[in-house]
């Protein structure tokens, strides 16, 4: 029947041309094939060496005898053995129809790591808005916890050694909490901003303040609000509203993502410990410095803090510690900025560690080391600095749990389609991540909330190979942080399903993503003004039972436009890219209607090859153009 189909459909050119290829031309296969099949648009006559396989160093690969199928438009050329991961070249030469020998070649790929080498081009990276004003309002807000829980506790331990006659020192509680209400009214802002100060002002989203994030900043924006309140009327009680933004930090911070329990309650007494430590030796060293007159008074304060400060120390630590290993792999503490930073804050605790120690022996010796408590402050303060830092960083480690939808996307996307087995795959390529969507066989289907199962291999332009880490955000939706190369890297995918066949699928991300829109008008233009050619079709709705029968279908420019979902030249999402050898991809997305579209257009802007990829189905079309002066 395929024979017949090909034999009746007008003859495109005047030379055989080759159709499809199974592995596909340019792809890249996660295991190796069994065979090669080569589909022409006419019957072929079989020519010497018809097909040639080389691998990566350009050494012959065992092909065994060529075979006809179809009527002689089917050719099929059994693989010997496995052949390794690496860039295979497909060698053919077949005898058309007018008797001329016809020979090309192409390539594809084994193996996820290799695909790399088939494409190049692109750059791009991923930055987290409103990171640099998130850093600083977080030190603003750790700081002014420190001054105020700190001084409560710095002015129970110094009370009962003030010289007679002498005040306290002034208490900054107020302009602490006055401080914290203006960092959490500034985080907040953030959240509604989408990372930006001004966006906040100029076109707030009121609905992110509904968000955990933007709860968790708006009770903390509360909890100083009331301090401020208490403050004004009782000082000295303007600390008691702030341990709840204590344990909303304890809920916010990366540990409970890891460690929902235990993670809470460590980073809720580390940051206790760390603000008491930091408030209350400033309120001690203004204790020391107001008190000179009566050194025996001042000795006895840095003395009542030392101890206190002892215990602070080793609980900074130790939370400290359980909550880095909850957070970051040892493999990466070394390796990623996360765990640099991390590094950074040791440092800076032993140092201001140090420098207590200074002041201690001072003691000793009946002195009061105000040099070394000055030098301990500023390097607390430090730490608070590289905590605020560490709490707008991503850490290396992912936590986990399923996502409640994928995260929205930041800049221009790659929109790709594949199809594994009975699973249909969307792709959707972002700055710094990938969001992979899987569908079962029609919409009400009852395999389309079945127990979905992905793996994701990830092979950059240098054919580094890493898995990548997915999260859950949806029924059939999965995403995982991905920083993108300068290039295209090749995405594996196998996916599985309680109900349905899967199977496995790859893709290549070009990037970075150059939109395009104009390009689709242009190509709908020129599609509205072309004429008569021959369209070759196969569709397909599992892959794992092969990409379908070709037919061939006589047809206009105007007439194939007004079945494409981008007849109105317009998509979702349009990006070009140039290939080496002259052509351009188009890469078009439909998301609402989980449809991707890949256009392969020559020099002149016409499409030769496209392949379609809805819930349902993969479609690969070839388009044949007449030769000039053809009828």
């Amino acid at each position: 029947m395929l024979g017949l189909v090909l034999a009746a459909a007008p003859a495109a050119s005047a030379h055989a041309s080759l159709l499809f290829t199974t592995p596909t031309v340019g792809s890249s296969v996660p295991t190796s094939p069994k065979a090669l099949t080569l589909i022409f648009d006419q019957p072929v006559a079989l020519s010497g060496p018809t097909v040639r396989l080389a691998g990566p160093s350009g050494a012959a690969a065992g092909v065994g005898a060529v075979t006809r199928g179809q009527g002689g438009s089917v050719l099929t050329a059994p693989v010997r053995g496995t052949l390794a991961p690496g860039v295979y070249t497909v060698t053919w030469q077949v005898v058309a129809q007018d008797g001329d020998v016809i020979t090309n070649s192409y390539r594809f790929a084994v193996g996820p790591a290799a695909a790399g080498a088939l494409s190049a081009g692109g750059t791009g990276s991923a930055a987290t808005a409103g990171r640099g004003a998130t850093t600083v309002l977080r030190w603003v807000l750790f700081a002014a916890l420190a001054l105020v829980l700190g001084e409560a506790a710095a002015v129970w331990r110094v009370r009962g050694h003030r010289p007679q006659g002498a005040p306290l020192p002034r208490r900054w509680a107020l302009p602490g909490v006055g401080a914290g209400l203006l960092a959490a009214l500034g985080l907040v802002a953030l959240i509604v901003g989408n990372g930006s100060l001004l966006a906040a002002v100029s076109h707030p989203d009121l609905g992110q303040a509904r968000s955990r994030p933007g709860v968790l900043a708006l009770v903390e924006a509360d909890a100083f609000a009331v301090a401020a309140g208490v403050g004004l009327r009782w000082r000295r009680r303007a600390w008691l509203p702030l341990p709840v933004v204590v344990v909303v930090e304890g809920l916010r911070a990366h540990p409970q993502a890891f460690a929902p329990g235990w993670g809470v309650m460590a980073t809720v007494v580390h940051v206790t410990a760390a603000a008491v430590w930091a408030g209350a030796l400033v309120y001690v060293l203004r204790c020391a410095l107001a008190w000179r007159g009566t050194p025996g008074a001042a000795r006895e304060a840095v003395d009542g803090y030392a101890r206190l400060a002892a215990w602070l120390f080793a609980t900074v630590v130790a939370t400290g510690t359980l909550n880095a290993v909850a957070v970051v792999p040892l493999s990466k503490v070394v390796s990623t900025g996360y765990g640099r930073l991390l590094l950074v804050k040791l440092a800076v605790v032993a140092l201001a560690a140090g420098c207590a120690l200074a002041a201690r022996l001072r003691l000793r010796d009946g002195r009061v080391g105000v040099r070394p408590m000055r030098a301990e402050a500023v390097l607390l303060a430090g730490v608070l600095a590289v905590t605020a830092a560490l709490t707008a960083a991503a850490p290396p480690r992912q936590a986990g749990g399923a996502l409640p939808a994928a995260p929205p996307v930041s800049g221009p996307v790659v929109p790709l389609g594949a199809r594994a087995g009975l699973i249909g795959v969307s792709v959707t390529a972002s700055a710094g991540q990938v969001v992979v969507q899987l569908t079962a066989p029609g919409a009400d289907a009852p395999g389309a909330d079945a127990g979905y199962r992905l793996s994701a291999t990830l092979a950059d332009p240098s054919g580094r190979q890493r898995t990548l880490a997915l999260r859950g955000c949806g029924t059939g939706c999965f995403v995982s942080p991905v920083t993108w190369r300068m290039g295209a890297s090749h995405l594996t995918l196998r996916a599985a399903s309680r109900h349905w066949a899967g199977g496995a699928a790859s893709v290549s991300v070009p990037w970075p993503a150059h939109a395009d829109p104009q390009a689709l008008v242009r190509l709908a233009r020129q599609l509205r003004q072309s004429g008569a050619f021959t369209l070759y079709e196969r569709v397909t709705s599992d892959t794992a039972q092969g990409p379908g029968i070709p037919h061939s279908i006589p047809t206009t420019g105007a007439r194939f436009l007004a079945g494409e979902p981008f007849s109105g030249g317009r998509a979702a999402a349009v990006d070009s890219v140039r290939n080496p050898d002259g052509t351009t991809t188009l890469l078009l997305g439909f998301p609402a209607d989980r449809v991707q579209i890949e256009l392969i257009l020559d020099s002149t802007g016409r499409p030769v090859r496209e392949s379609l990829t809805d819930a349902n189905h993969l479609t690969t079309r070839t388009f044949i153009y007449p030769e000039k002066g053809e009828g």
